[in-house]
């Protein structure tokens, strides 16, 4: 059954404003891909409710086949090979039914960060000014993280730092912003 939808959006600075660029996926696990989205552009995937160790990141810098990114590369380029990002990155991790019959969900700085000094527009927070690298947004449960200010409840600082986890019911709806 596949009920759970995340959605991306990925910004792109343009008179020093963040251009939204969309993907909604529900991830057939296990997905291993990549979208290149131009700005306005979406995809959208399946993400089963039991799956567990689904992460997102933003790229920024690649070169047209996918690979060689400044930041959030992985290898194998567009369609990532394997878990393993080559270049610092803020992941949005989540864990379908993995403790209980609730999504597990947060940030995480423990692999690096994206350093980004833009403004973004999120669907349904306020103008956001600053250096905003991520916003996971779960029905107004909404958990943002600054390059100049991520407070430890709101992403891992490090790997067992717990109190950034979040939990959201099966079937819930994420949106992801990413603001290079």
């Amino acid at each position: 059954m596949f009920k759970s939808t995340l959605v991306l959006l990925i910004g792109s600075s343009m008179s020093g404003l963040a251009i939204g660029y969309t993907l909604r996926f529900k991830i057939i696990a296990p997905s291993l891909s990549g979208r290149r989205l131009d700005p306005g552009g979406s995809s959208q995937f399946g993400v089963n409710d039991g799956e567990i160790g689904i992460r997102s990141w933003g790229r920024t810098g690649c070169d047209g086949g996918g690979g060689n990114c400044a930041t959030g590369a992985c290898n194998g380029g567009l369609v990532c090979t394997d878990g393993g990002i080559t270049s610092g990155v803020l992941l949005g991790e989540y864990g379908y039914q993995q403790f209980g019959n609730v999504i597990s969900w947060d940030l995480s700085r423990v692999d690096g960060s994206i350093n980004t000094y833009f403004a973004c527009q999120f669907s349904d927070n306020p103008f956001m000014n600053g250096s905003v690298d991520t916003s996971i947004n779960n029905g107004g449960n909404v958990k943002t993280c600054r390059q100049s200010n991520c407070p430890s409840d709101q992403a891992f600082a490090q790997p067992n730092d717990f109190q950034a986890v979040t939990t959201s019911p099966v079937g819930s709806t994420f949106d992801i912003t990413f603001c290079p």
